[in-house]
């Protein structure tokens, strides 16, 4: 890479932190094989209590939304090709407590692309008990309460509920809590050592609590006064117990590489269910699981159309990835440090992107 590629990104990301864009980020960017560079700069606090320690490539960052496509929709695929369901498979077929309703009547296909008839959000945690066993059950309750938002596939309507369903139906089937599955299915194949759900047994978790790493903080909380830090910034999530199919992943830019990346190709999934999950589910502009380009969109003019896929995390992160022209970008940040009304980030994220488009080979 040219040092003027390098100085140029990181200019962009110093004028980021300057304009209040976040405190603190990371971007790295390579292909489905190599990492070809990482730049780390900002703090992962700007509140008190100090000391405010400065981001670095290791840093932990809520990964919010990453959590659909990396864990949910890995797993899906898993599922999937081994046929223990199908994409047509309705959720009533593999989740009982949804039999006669509506959301019941979704395929896993529609969930997956956002198109289940589902409302894009409702204030569903104000609703559950501290204790995330029976705010589970409960939520789930309260998401199969709700009133259709319009026809399912008819159109694409983005929303966590119907990962948050995929998830508690994974959960469901296997007998097992989705960390565990994710565990064992996906990072420890995978060899991700710096990506996880903090359940109290997470050894990331332990790592952080020993000082082996740090966690860049969210929004301040109300309660407290105090920046969340190692606790999940989305609230349904959180009273979940940090662990849902929507969010709840916390992880280095090095660990979304690694489980990014066998989207691009190679031997961990079947190649031929990728590729269905890649497609984007014309008229929708989503994939499975997946979002697409679009003329304006954050990824910036780096990606082909056709050929890329990438998702954003509400706390400030994102990865897109070009698998034509084996092209990854992964940006994660605490945007929402110290209030979320913070949204500079979305005229930064392409800007970026095209600055870093010019530090691939040719």
């Amino acid at each position: 890479m040219s040092k003027d590629a390098e100085s140029a990104i990181e200019k962009v990301l110093e004028e980021g932190i300057d304009s209040g864009v976040f405190p603190g980020a990371v971007v790295l960017w390579g292909t489905a094989r190599k990492i070809l560079g990482e730049k780390a700069v900002g703090h992962c606090r700007i509140t008190s209590p100090g000391p405010f320690p400065r981001v670095t490539p290791g840093t932990l960052f809520d990964l919010a939304s990453l959590t659909k496509p990396l864990v949910t929709g890995a797993l899906v695929l898993l599922s999937v090709a081994e046929g223990q369901f199908s994409l047509e498979t309705a959720l009533s077929g593999l989740l009982p407590q949804s039999r006669g309703t509506e959301a019941g009547k979704a395929t896993v296909r529609e969930l997956l692309c956002h198109s289940g008839g589902l409302m894009a959000w409702a204030p569903l945690y104000e609703k559950l008990s501290p204790d995330p066993l029976v705010a589970k059950k409960k939520i789930l309750s309260l998401i199969l309460e709700l009133p259709s938002a319009y026809p399912r596939g008819t159109k694409a309507l983005y929303s966590d509920f119907g990962f948050i369903l995929l998830g508690l139906m994974l959960e469901r089937m296997t007998g097992k809590p989705l960390e565990t599955l994710y565990r064992s299915r996906i990072a420890g194949p995978l060899g991700v050592s710096e990506a996880d759900y903090l359940t109290a047994d997470s050894l990331l978790l332990t790592r952080w609590k020993e000082g082996d790493a740090a966690i860049a903080s969210t929004e301040i909380d109300a309660g407290t006064g105090l920046p969340l830090t190692g606790v999940v910034h989305d609230e349904h999530a959180r009273m979940m117990g940090g662990v849902s199919g929507h969010a709840g992943l916390f992880g280095s830019a090095r660990a979304v590489w690694q489980l990014a990346r066998v989207w691009m190709g190679g031997d961990f999934f079947p190649a031929e269910w990728v590729e269905q999950f890649r497609r984007r589910q014309l008229p929708l502009e989503w994939a499975l699981g997946w979002d697409t380009p679009t003329p304006g969109s954050s990824s910036g003019h780096f990606m082909t159309p056709d050929r890329s896929i990438g998702h954003l995390g509400y706390a400030g992160t994102s990865v897109w990835m070009d698998w034509k022209q084996d092209r990854m970008v992964v940006l994660l940040s605490n945007r929402v440090h110290p209030t979320r009304t913070n949204n500079r980030i979305r005229e930064f994220r392409p800007r970026l992107h095209d600055t870093v488009a010019a530090a691939f080979p040719s």
